[in-house]
């Protein structure tokens, strides 16, 4: 009997993959105003593409860990510079507190947000989870 991946998670994993796909095109056309951040984002978004296609073709856990990892990564960009922009915003507007509460806030949001995608994903991959190598 051939493994296969539940409807459930196909669907999933091929909704992060377009997500991704769409972050990398978009910044690819922000890489001239923004070298570095473009180019890690764009390098973090296509891990995440190849680990999606390592669960659902070759049925990798390892896939998943790549996830796991990406989104730590990315939460961790994503909080220094939501961090940092606050405090740049707070010293344009001469209010530091608000802008480094504006940045906290931010930041707070950006750790839930890349905390879906492994979260849906394991959860979806559970049932079957003995079944990835």
């Amino acid at each position: 009997m051939e493994k296969s991946i539940s409807t459930g998670l196909k669907v999933w994993l091929w909704i992060v993959i377009v997500l991704n796909g769409l972050s990398v095109i978009s910044n690819l056309t922000k890489i001239g105003s923004n070298p570095f951040g473009s180019i890690v984002s764009i390098v973090l978004e296509a891990v995440m593409i190849y680990a999606c296609i390592m669960i659902m073709f070759q049925m990798k856990k390892l896939g998943f860990k790549l996830i796991v990892i990406m989104a730590v990564v990315n939460a961790v960009f994503s909080v220094i510079a939501s961090v940092i922009g606050g405090i740049a915003a707070g010293a344009i507007t001469g209010s530091a507190a608000v802008g480094i509460a504006g940045g906290v806030i931010a930041a707070i949001f950006t750790i839930i947000i890349a905390a879906i995608c492994p979260l849906v994903t394991y959860l979806l991959m559970k049932k079957d989870w003995d079944m990835f190598e």
